[in-house]
């Protein structure tokens, strides 16, 4: 097993409230998801993108550009708007990470995680490395969350929300995760 590290955009999304949803209506619960997956497989096939792993409600995406990472992201978030509407809540990091075969792993990884975390549905939260890529792309707006202590990471990490129409901005004080 050869392991290698390289740069890449970390993409973690899931479906909000998808367990209670499948304790009430399975078939509901599985069009949720094949909707997301169908949404996630087009982006990736466009932008350069690999899907990773896709269990349940989640899944983690990896990107060669931050830009064409969030760009997925906000064509996902706007598919999810459409009727039947998925609560979908996506993070994205731009970090060093580990690739062993088909899995992936590292800080990038876990800061991807913890920004998903804090996101909510309708939305998608960008680190600080991630909105420095973006800032000068004139058809990618943000909005700044201010800095959160996330669980286990020594350092306070700066949130920044996508603003684009129609993408859910909630206030700095609202937000809960894994902080």
């Amino acid at each position: 097993m050869s392991q290698t590290r390289q740069l890449a955009a970390i993409v973690f999304a899931d479906i909000v409230g998808f367990t209670g949803l499948m304790q009430l209506d399975e078939q509901k619960a599985n069009l949720s998801r094949k909707k997301l997956y169908n949404a996630l497989e087009y982006q990736i096939s466009i932008r350069q993108g690999k899907i990773l792993k896709f269990s349940g409600d989640g899944v983690l995406c990896m990107f060669q550009s931050p830009v064409e990472a969030v760009r997925a992201a906000i064509e996902v978030q706007s598919e999810m708007r459409k009727e039947p509407v998925v609560p979908l809540r996506i993070g994205i990091h731009q970090g060093d990470v580990i690739i062993d075969e088909n899995d992936i792993f590292g800080d990038g990884v876990n800061l991807a995680s913890r920004l998903e975390s804090f996101a909510v549905p309708g939305s998608i939260f960008i680190s600080g490395k991630v909105q420095d890529e973006i800032k000068n792309q004139p058809d990618i707006q943000s909005k700044s969350l201010g800095k959160y202590s996330f669980k286990n990471v020594t350092d306070p990490n700066h949130i920044y929300a996508i603003a684009n129409e129609g993408l859910h901005i909630p206030k700095p004080k609202s937000l809960e995760g894994n902080g």
